[in-house]
């Protein structure tokens, strides 16, 4: 047979095991961050062109009223 001791064995199986588990685990985390900045990202963009809006409405009101 083989030279492979079967207590060995069996550890490595439950490593192998445990490995996949926490891959799986951190793939979840990595997916659920991802949406979180592609949701940040989105309204960081809204945030900027809302404050250049205001910005620009502010700068046409100032010369409206000093000219």
């Amino acid at each position: 047979m083989s030279n492979i001791d079967p207590v060995e064995f069996g550890k490595l199986i439950n490593a192998v095991e445990t490995l996949t588990s926490e891959v799986e685990s951190l793939r979840t985390e990595v997916k659920t961050m991802k949406e979180q900045m592609t949701g940040a990202r989105g309204v960081a963009v809204g945030l900027m062109l809302a404050a250049g809006g205001l910005g620009a409405g502010a700068t046409h009101v100032l010369e409206k009223l000093f000219k």
